[in-house]
């Protein structure tokens, strides 16, 4: 077995795989978006989902793709590799934290559950975790939310944190858990029941109104601004509570009776929907969560006795929870930009390795490679940022396919569509065009100078703004520039880029500026005008596009007007001429 040959300050030099994902066979209700991180010597060398690989939304079967792409990057094969973290417990541990947490809940709510942990069980044998073929060296499997705590603090770059997860569940055990972290060490403090989970009581609210839960539950959040939350907060309040650092709930173990949550029982749910609006009950909701997050984290903070936070697991995908996190500690706050289980295989490699690892972008995905592209571009402009810019100051819908792609959810300008942000009407069009429906407006990118003239109380150091995992108010001067990217309740889920990051991304944004209107260009513009709608370049239930063709299947469907790659543009003559 290979031996680890550690650096300073609990840096590993040796290369640790890190896989999320379940073998072929197992049932598909049991795991989403797998995929595999590679790291060694305090970096991250790649990480990938599944699902860019196999086209086939939060893919969660075992991640071969990904793993021969990780390795394939780092010139590595199998046998190099030091030690293998692999999230997610094996059947007969899983089974045991299943049995143990099955009996609490029953003592606490008289509830038996026997349709989904039965289920959970007769699957259990099908969830192999065999690590890849050709490996010498250890392999360590790490609980669901201890891998989620992982992703959080060694990639924060906190020497120390109070440590924060949820999610749905876990194991089928577990929706979250708070740790102290210090070093190389995540010491435990307390985990939350999954059968008391606001995660799985967001998600029942999502299936309720007729969207896919895990993964539709961003349409709630938007949803939410448009209802009056104190309507129904007295039934949320009822439905779960935390109290005495425990989550309890009577109604959210009745749902594990069902044996997937297609099956869910919904009188509860249904009650509310015979007399009041989807916004008052997402509204409710997303009030009640919100309040329930505050105070587990600011438990934490006084548990620890540490400042600064770091966050992971699903339910930190919603970025309205996540600023009220921001307003309610005096720290840093670090939300892991891969938050949901995609973020699990790196987090398995951290966590197995005990090591920290410097976190400047998320670019660890794949480049284009100019082999697969299946023609050549029709056009090659000499400054590809400035051409960029000219074509969204035009009114074109651009998709952008450069460099590495983004790890996890968030389209950060390598695999983005951009559009100007000057008219509100761009949210319906555009998302007829990518087959959407969406209650929250697209995406602002920005510049440092146009984040202080946009966002209220942003500074350089707000992080997550880096990675558009939280929101901020939004000054009048936004409101006016760029309606298209304003809530309804006035804020924006920034993006703000600064030139050392993506030195491309500040041309076009600059050059944009001095295009947009009322600037001093063609098209009219100026300095902190530097802003324009980023949204994921993918249609309505496909994944990001991974490569050049990937992309241009969507040209081809007319989701976009152009897409520029590394090598030039493609798309009809019509689209670019006047441009060029």
């Amino acid at each position: 077995m290979k031996k680890f040959e550690n650096g300073t300050a609990g840096i590993v030099k040796e290369p640790v795989l890190g896989i999320w994902g379940y073998s072929s066979d197992a049932p598909e209700v049991a795991h989403h978006d797998s995929g595999a991180a590679l790291i060694a010597d305090g970096r991250v060398l790649a990480a990938v989902n599944e699902e860019r690989f196999t086209r086939n939304k939060n893919e969660g079967r075992w991640p071969q793709a990904s793993i021969r792409y990780v390795l394939d990057e780092a010139a590595l094969d199998i046998k190099d590799v030091a030690l293998v973290g692999m999230a997610g417990l094996s059947p007969l541990p899983r089974a045991v934290v299943m049995g143990t947490e099955l009996l609490r809940a029953f003592l606490r709510t008289g509830s038996f559950l026997p349709n989904r942990w039965l289920y959970a069980l007769l699957t259990a044998k099908k969830l192999r975790r065999v690590p890849p073929a050709g490996t010498r060296c250890g392999v360590r499997f790490v609980d669901h939310h201890t891998a989620h705590a992982a992703s959080a603090f060694f990639t924060s770059g906190f020497e120390r944190a109070a440590v924060v997860t949820l999610d749905g569940i876990g194991d089928s055990a577990w929706c979250g858990g708070v740790w102290r972290a210090q070093g190389t060490r995540l010491e435990c403090l307390r985990r939350f029941t999954g059968y008391a989970s606001p995660g799985l009581l967001y998600s029942y609210v999502t299936k309720s109104f007729g969207f896919r839960p895990a993964r539709h539950e961003g349409k709630v959040t938007g949803l939410a601004a448009y209802g009056d939350p104190e309507r129904l907060l007295p039934e949320f309040r009822g439905c779960l509570s935390y109290c005495n650092r425990r989550l309890y709930s009577d109604f959210i173990p009745t749902l594990f009776r069902a044996r997937v949550d297609a099956e869910w029982e919904s009188s509860w749910i249904d009650r509310l929907l015979d007399s009041h609006s989807r916004e008052d009950i997402a509204a409710a909701l997303q009030r009640h969560t919100e309040e329930i997050v505050v105070a587990i984290v600011k438990d934490a903070v006084e548990d620890t006795g540490l400042e600064d936070v770091a966050v992971a697991g699903g339910v930190f995908a919603n970025v309205a929870v996540n600023r009220k996190v921001r307003e309610n500690i005096s720290g840093r706050l670090w939300i892991h930009p891969n938050m949901g289980d995609g973020g699990l295989g790196l987090g398995a490699a951290c966590f197995a390795a005990r090591t920290h690892v410097s976190f400047p972008d998320v670019f660890l995905g794949p480049s284009p490679s100019p082999a697969e592209e299946p023609r050549p571009p029709d056009f090659i402009p000499k400054n590809p940022a400035r051409f960029l810019a000219e074509a969204v100051a035009a009114g074109r819908v651009v998709g952008v396919v450069r460099g590495r792609m983004e790890y996890g959810p968030r389209a950060l300008g390598h695999r983005s569509i951009f559009v100007k942000a000057d008219d509100a009407s761009i949210n319906e069009s555009l998302n007829r065009r990518l087959k959407r429906t969406e209650f929250m407006p697209f995406a602002p990118i920005m510049t440092e100078t146009a984040a202080r003239r946009f966002l209220r109380n942003w500074n350089p150091g707000d992080r997550p703004s880096r990675f558009m995992t939280i929101t901020y108010d939004v000054t009048e001067d936004c409101r006016r520039a760029a309606p298209a990217v304003v809530h309804v309740d006035g804020t924006a889920r920034p993006q703000v880029v600064s030139g050392d990051e993506d030195p491309f991304l500040k041309e076009f944004l600059e050059e944009y500026g001095r295009l947009a209107p009322g600037g001093s260009g063609s098209y009219g513009g100026g300095a902190g005008t530097e802003i324009v709608v980023n949204t994921s370049f993918n249609v309505h239930e496909e994944p990001i596009v991974c490569s050049v063709e990937d992309a241009l299947r969507s040209l081809e469907r007319g989701a976009v007007d152009l897409v520029l790659t590394d090598k030039g543009v493609y798309g009809s003559p019509a689209e670019w001429e006047e441009i060029s």
